[in-house]
């Protein structure tokens, strides 16, 4: 895979990994989760989110 294209599939992945926590936002308030928790939260979905992708594009069968 290309270099340009993996820089756009991360980006595209913490972008949604990014709106997906934001949009659920007063979950995390309410289970009172720490700035460090939040970050590591937001780090393991990006990386989900970019390894699925990286997948689903580059299926060589």
């Amino acid at each position: 895979m290309k270099s340009r294209s993996r820089s756009f599939l991360l980006t595209l992945a913490v972008l949604i990994a990014f709106w997906l926590i934001w949009s659920r936002m007063r979950f995390v308030v309410w289970v009172h989760a720490g700035f460090g928790q939040i970050l590591l939260l937001f780090g393991i979905l990006a990386v989900a989110i970019f390894l699925g992708l990286d997948y689903l594009i580059n299926r060589k069968r």
